[in-house]
């Protein structure tokens, strides 16, 4: 869910420790599966009903520039599935800079599947999927629009990072949205 009624302000987060981060199982309807090639709809409509694009042709514009090849997606992009429909997805990715670092990219539940409680289960499988790959700490970047992703990423101990003063801005507005001590 995106908040639009606040000012956009790009924060990032980080994940000091992957060993830390608590488990939350998938409920039992629910299963997991890698990227397959073609799930670029998939993913363009998933991203595309949680907000994040107004149209899925925007959205497979960026899913193409973000990842121009399939090969790592089968084994770094997660999709959750309801009856084998694609509803979810977040992507264990990885830091060019540092391999030890792994970063949780483009997390989104569909608004149908949103206020389910599967999120955590989404988080949850992929930053064990981070850990199993040799990650050891984790990074991801968000908004201000994403302050109720960011009350779930908490959860998991993640914490801001500032990499601009300009940031503080956006933490200040996330800690008022959430009731977290977001504040740096």
């Amino acid at each position: 869910m995106m908040d639009r009624t606040i000012p956009w302000i790009n924060l990032f987060m980080r994940l000091d420790s992957l060993e830390d981060a608590p488990v939350y199982p998938l409920p039992e309807r629910y299963r997991w599966r890698f990227y397959v090639p073609g799930d670029i709809a998939n993913w363009a409509r998933i991203e595309t009903s949680a907000g994040e694009f107004e149209r899925e042709a925007d959205a497979s514009v960026k899913f193409r520039r973000y990842f121009p090849e399939d090969e790592p997606l089968k084994e770094r992009m997660l999709f959750l599935t309801d009856i084998d429909v694609p509803f979810a997805t977040a992507t264990a990715w990885f830091d060019d800079a540092d391999p030890a670092v792994g970063v949780l990219h483009w997390v989104s539940v569909d608004a149908d599947h949103q206020g389910q409680g599967l999120s955590c289960p989404l988080v949850s499988l992929a930053l064990q999927h981070m850990r199993s790959l040799g990650h050891r700490r984790a990074i991801l970047k968000t908004q201000t629009a994403s302050w109720v992703a960011i009350k779930v990423y908490h959860k998991f101990g993640f914490r801001p990072m500032l990499r601009d003063p300009s940031e503080r801005e956006g933490w200040r507005l996330v800690s008022q949205k959430t009731g977290l001590d977001l504040e740096v």
